[in-house]
């Protein structure tokens, strides 16, 4: 069975989960990681491809390569972004 993918929003949470993996101020609650998504790929092209279900990760991984420095620059802005206004009240650090 045939799927339409946008191959960047998977690069683009893939990106984002290695980031926060060593980012330690940063929010990782669903609201903050989606509103960081939306932002980086506001920001980048979209890159629909069509494939079989086990395609998707061939695809990837060829096109991440390319576009790897754009990516990380997008979601590095959106990081910034959602945590100095997140759409949620801050918690108090003690």
């Amino acid at each position: 069975m045939y799927r339409l993918v946008n191959v960047m929003e998977i690069l683009v949470k893939e990106t984002i989960e290695e980031i926060l993996r060593s980012a330690k101020n940063v929010c990782g609650c669903e609201r903050c990681l989606l509103d960081i998504a939306a932002i980086a790929l506001n920001k980048l092209p979209t890159l629909y491809v069509v494939t079989e279900e086990g395609e998707v990760l061939l695809r990837t991984t060829s096109l991440r390569q390319q576009a790897k420095v754009d990516i990380i620059r997008a979601v590095t802005e959106a990081i910034d972004i959602v945590g100095q206004k997140p759409h949620h009240p801050q918690k108090r650090q003690s």
